[in-house]
């Protein structure tokens, strides 16, 4: 399989345009440019599938009690966010209740080739710095807590664990840790600057949760995270969702330190609404408004959000993406001597297609899609606006006009289709056809006005461009719903206005499905017309259907479904290129100019005379009676003035020229 990208992060940097060969599974070749794919990729990002190593749990799945059905869940909830690798994670219990986790988790990594093994968060761990983790539950990394341990479930799948650096036997319990394959991260730590460069020196190579549960960061005492962000020896890992890091500290760690590592330490309340409440490490934990899971004391028990937020966050604190990115795919990877994170010969074909805002569009592993779930479209819902109504209002209208910009940049990828639809239709109209829009709802509606607005812009004859709005025209002020399920009305529609196969028909819907327009492009079609489709969503039954396809891949709306928002302005934008394009085509424009107005109002006159004027260097008064004698014809009064003709030896002229004013005007002395 081939998949082309415009863009494509590769690890390091966004590179492109590139084609990503694949084969059993794997990366082949990363070749330049179009190379005969399989699949295009419209806009967006491709890049690896992204690495968790800090999660406890999402969607209500404890990676400590996970059944093999949380499992399905808690992989697949994942996958359909872009996180194809992750690292669950145990805090602290006693040694006999962590074997039997490692026990469970050891029987699903069976079947979950994404599960990477167990990071233990404890019992190694600082008490003054504890967090939401038991006192009673903790103990020392002596010899025997580490026998019980390596000998027994757990040293089958234990990959990495969490230790204070500062704790009696420390420094023995990494080296032993190390030499047993096991990777150490330092935290839950009040270590000074010394015990953590020890720990690095014994064999730690990552630092857990940096800022949280650790020593502070001071002028004269680096402390944990002075040392985490400067160590070359340490890759510092940071919960990105803005409350257990200031944004200030997320933006100074991943611009200072080159190894910094996006992590959740998302718990089972993830992906779950606001109020939720479960139990997390023998206490319960209810998710508040901001996104964060707590104690009943108020203590942070862990983050709620997914590893695909905290990118996105990132990105919106002006980190720049590949930063972001790199962060969550290949840095965690180099950590875990993982081959995967990058898009390069040799890798796992673990890809995520992301959109211009950073949502997993299309997600695959080892080169075959991750979930059953289809790309994200209009009507999903985005999990992390649940608190949308509780936020700011000035956030309310950024996150609006930013979902506005993001839909008219995924326009670009429409471009060549939406120029190719632009011609056919030229052509139809030239050759004596006509335009038809078919649409309900908003879609339906935005074809109406469009339709209508070319009249007074480019001077058409009436019935040139006919709009067919289920629900019939007074659909336009009053919404009839349930008319766009009416298929026997689009082709009586059809059928009334005599479509013949001379002329084209463009059908609008986000959705790609309508009933309505679906049933007008399918029996315009056997009528022999041409056909084209304006959706927002991706292999639609509309696009399947039409000759030429639009497709304007605009993303899940602020509020879900709502497509008069994004999906909405993409469409009328399009409506507006697509006629406008097309009246280029026809001569309806010379240069910037409406030449083909109908000046039907004081307005339009006034605008008619300032083009005859500027068109001809005549002053107003001259072209405003030039204008009189041609009956308000732009052209006419142009080619008078210009040329010196009578009326209706420039109406003439302009016959000869097939309407256009550029070639009428080609040889000023003919």
């Amino acid at each position: 399989m081939r998949i082309f990208a415009q863009r494509l992060f590769d690890g390091d940097s966004l590179i492109g345009p590139a084609t990503v060969e694949i084969a059993e599974g794997h990366i082949l070749a990363v070749l330049p440019g179009e190379a005969s794919p399989d699949l295009h990729l419209p806009h967006g990002v491709l890049g690896p599938g992204l690495i968790d190593l800090h999660n406890n749990g999402a969607f209500g799945v404890d990676c400590a009690t996970a059944t093999p059905e949380d499992w399905d869940r808690f992989v697949e909830g994942l996958a359909e966010r872009g996180v194809t690798r992750v690292l669950p994670t145990i805090i602290t219990q006693p040694l006999p209740d962590i074997a039997k986790a490692a026990t469970r988790l050891r029987a699903a990594m069976q079947r979950h080739p994404e599960l990477l093994g167990l990071h233990l968060e404890g019992p190694f761990l600082a008490p003054s710095k504890r967090g939401a983790h038991r006192a009673d539950w903790l103990c020392l990394p002596d010899d025997a807590a580490l026998d019980t341990l390596l000998d027994g479930p757990a040293a089958a799948v234990l990959r990495l664990i969490t230790l204070a650096p500062e704790l009696p036997h420390a420094p023995e319990a990494i080296a032993r840790l190390t030499r047993a394959g096991i990777l150490v991260a330092l935290g839950h730590t009040a270590a000074d600057a010394a015990h953590m460069r020890a720990g690095a020196a014994a064999g730690a190579r990552l630092v857990t949760h940096l800022f949280n549960a650790q020593s502070p960061l001071g002028h004269r005492a680096p402390g944990a995270p002075g040392v985490a962000l400067t160590d070359p020896r340490l890759a510092p890992c940071v919960i990105v969702d803005g409350v257990h890091v200031d944004p200030t500290l997320l933006q100074i760690a991943f611009r200072a330190c080159p190894r910094a590592i996006v992590v959740t330490d998302s718990i089972a309340l993830a992906g779950l609404e606001p109020g939720a409440s479960l139990e997390f490490g023998g206490a319960p934990a209810t998710l508040g408004a901001d996104g964060v899971g707590r104690r009943t004391d108020g203590t942070i028990a862990g983050a709620a959000i997914t590893l695909d937020e905290g990118v996105r966050r990132l990105i919106g604190l002006g980190i720049a993406p590949e930063v972001a990115l790199a962060a969550a795919t290949s840095r965690p990877a180099a950590a875990l001597g993982l081959t995967a994170g990058r898009i390069a010969p040799g890798a796992p074909a673990d890809l995520v297609w992301w959109s211009e805002d950073f949502h997993a569009q299309q997600v695959w592993r080892a080169g075959r899609p991750a979930t059953s779930s289809p790309p994200r479209g209009t009507e999903s819902p985005r999990a992390e606006l649940m608190d949308l109504e509780t936020r700011g209002t000035e956030e309310i209208v950024r996150l609006f006009l930013g979902q506005e910009a993001t839909a008219q940049r995924a326009m670009q990828a429409a471009i060549p289709a939406l120029a190719r639809l632009a011609d056919k239709v030229a052509e139809r109209l030239a050759a004596g056809g006509r335009l038809f829009y078919a649409g309900a709802g908003t879609s339906g509606r935005l074809g109406f006005l469009d339709a209508v607005e070319c009249r007074p812009t480019f001077g058409v004859e009436p019935g040139l461009i006919v709009p067919l709005l289920a629900g019939g025209a007074g659909a336009f002020i009053q919404a009839a719903e349930g008319a766009e399920d009416d298929e026997a009305a689009a082709r009586a529609a059809l059928d009334e206005h005599e479509f013949n196969a001379r002329d084209a028909l463009v059908g609008i819907a986000a959705s790609g499905g309508t009933p309505f327009t679906l049933a007008a492009l399918r029996h315009a079609a056997g009528l022999g017309g041409l056909t084209g489709a304006i959706v927002n969503n991706a292999g639609s039954p509309m696009a399947r259907t039409a000759d030429i396809a639009v497709e304007i891949l605009s993303g899940p709306e602020i509020i879900a479904g709502s497509t008069r928002l994004s999906a909405g302005s993409t469409e009328k934008i399009a409506l507006n290129t697509l006629s406008s394009a097309v009246m280029i085509r026809l001569g309806k424009t010379h240069g910037p100019f409406m030449v083909d107005m109908h000046a039907s109002n004081a307005k339009l006159r006034r605008r008619a005379v300032r083009i005859v004027a500027a068109l001809t260097g005549a002053g107003e008064q001259t072209a405003s009676l030039e204008l009189e004698a041609c009956g308000m014809h732009v052209k006419l009064a142009v080619l008078a003035i210009r040329l010196g003709l009578p009326p209706e030896a420039a109406r003439e002229r302009l016959k000869q020229a097939g309407g256009s004013l550029r070639r009428a005007l080609a040889d000023e002395k003919g």
